[in-house]
């Protein structure tokens, strides 16, 4: 989804942002976002980056055909923009630490036990960008933000399931052996195939846990386990909880 992606940066914006919040840029568009010019979806072509600063400091960059707008520093707000909403999802498991109840002669509250959760890694813009600014030259990323306001936490080193806060809705849609999960967040809905095992290992657990990243491809770290656990430690997924109904 997200690769190696070649990208035009004005010099006024690596300036204004510093150079390793721009380098990051490649890694947050992927090639199924599309175009706010033509509407196309970018694909393997050159992009451009266009930003627009707004008066609460974030700036928001938006990736563009570079044959569709040439990149630059814009100093109106990005209110003017139309919302779209061109993501990536995808459904895996992880390990996880949850709540366990103890024995009656134990007289402490419920212990933790490593178990086996679903999750759903959501990619929620492709084709945008945002980016604090905390000094001269010098930004962060600003792209999950809103999404700490709505329920979504950085676990810490291990995923603690039973702390996790709810943040969304799920539904599973079955399709023969295979079907679809559905996770509506604060009126966004993202989708991915679900096979039927973690289907089973959902409904078990009564919701999927939800991660939003803005720096990795949801399909790749699904397929590795063990960079999942890693870029969960480090605080590169946002997590919280979608429960099915009941």
């Amino acid at each position: 989804m997200t690769g190696v992606v070649v990208l035009d940066v004005a010099d006024d914006i690596s300036a204004r942002l510093g150079e390793p919040t721009v380098t990051a840029l490649s890694r947050r568009f992927g090639p199924k976002g599309r175009c706010l010019a033509c509407r196309a979806p970018f694909g393997a072509v050159p992009l451009s980056v266009r930003a627009y600063h707004g008066l609460d400091g974030v700036t928001t960059l938006v990736a563009y055909h570079a044959d569709c707008a040439a990149s630059a520093w814009l100093a109106i707000g990005p209110g003017i923009l139309p919302r779209q909403d061109t993501w990536a999802a995808a459904v895996t498991s992880t390990q996880a630490r949850m709540a366990v109840p103890r024995a009656r002669h134990q007289l402490r509250g419920p212990g933790l036990q490593d178990q086996v959760m679903p999750v759903m890694l959501v990619h929620p813009s492709l084709d945008r960008a945002r980016a604090r600014q905390v000094g001269p030259g010098e930004a962060v990323s600003a792209d999950v933000e809103e999404y700490s306001a709505l329920g979504f936490a950085d676990p810490g080193t291990a995923l603690a399931a039973c702390l996790l806060r709810p943040a969304g809705r799920a539904r599973i849609q079955a399709a023969g052996e295979d079907g679809r999960l559905e996770v509506t967040v604060a009126g966004r809905t993202w989708s991915a195939p679900i096979s039927q095992p973690y289907a089973t290992l959902a409904t078990g657990r009564g919701g999927i846990v939800v991660g939003v990243t803005s720096e990795s491809d949801p399909g790749q770290l699904a397929a590795d386990p063990a960079r999942l656990e890693y870029v969960i430690a480090i605080g590169g997924v946002l997590l919280g909880w979608a429960p099915l109904p009941r």
